[in-house]
């Protein structure tokens, strides 16, 4: 793991591959996850179901690994959650909730109680979605939203500033497909995309989206685009 230099850090996927994590690098200090071994393994170290940030120096981390990232984050407010994690659909998508602006996107049925409890005190606005992988299904710009994902579009399209691309096309290791969000982060303002983004079919209308929306992004490599589970800057 990189000695961490700065406040701000990357939390990146444990079993990230070497050619995105020596990019990465570059771009800032950075911590891994750790499994959580109660989780479908293809995706047990995904920061997007592990680890988030809420605001300030809060952030909450599934509760079997609390005591690794409280070690890992002396200087920040580390929240144990408030369910435990499973592996079967939907017992393993408490913590895969979104944040816009003051917009709270999440299968409410299903989001872990305290961060419901967390962003209610703080007047967000919350949208009910159907998918439960919300955040591993969204790119997050400064200024917009792309994702796949018909249902979420329209639940935030009039709210939000979004695109709806063509689904599939990113690589998922065990499954048949990923999403764009996992494939994706930002960080320092830019948008970092997890490998080549010219062989989606959408290429052309996300790159124009993001210029018409004065977002600036990094197409990492040209390796496979390939889902991480997100990139987190905190």
């Amino acid at each position: 793991m990189k000695l961490i230099e700065s406040d701000n850090m990357l939390v990146l996927d444990k079993k990230i591959d070497n050619y995105f994590l020596e990019e990465l690098s570059k771009l800032d200090s950075y911590i891994l996850t750790k499994e959580n071994e109660d989780l479908d393994e293809r995706i047990n170290s995904h920061p997007d179901m592990l680890i988030r940030k809420l605001e300030d120096r809060d952030i909450i981390v599934d509760r079997e690994n609390h005591s690794y990232y409280k070690d890992l984050l002396k200087d920040f407010n580390i929240i144990k959650s408030s369910k435990k994690l499973e592996a079967a659909y939907p017992n393993d998508i408490a913590l895969n909730f979104l944040t816009f602006d003051k917009y709270f996107v999440h299968n409410l049925k299903y989001t872990d109680e305290f961060v419901m409890d967390y962003f209610k005190k703080r007047s967000y606005e919350f949208i009910d979605v159907s998918q439960g992988y919300t955040k591993c299904s969204c790119l997050l710009g400064k200024n917009s939203l792309i994702t796949s994902d018909l249902g979420i579009y329209n639940k935030v399209k009039d709210k939000i500033n979004s695109l709806l691309i063509e689904h599939k096309h990113v690589k998922l290791s065990g499954f048949d497909y990923g999403f764009i969000g996992g494939a994706s982060g930002l960080v320092d303002g830019e948008i970092i995309i997890l490998g080549d983004l010219s062989k989606h079919p959408s290429y052309e209308k996300i790159i124009k989206f993001l210029d018409d929306n004065n977002e600036s992004y990094k197409i990492l490599n040209k390796k496979e685009l390939s889902d991480y589970g997100s990139i987190f800057q905190i």
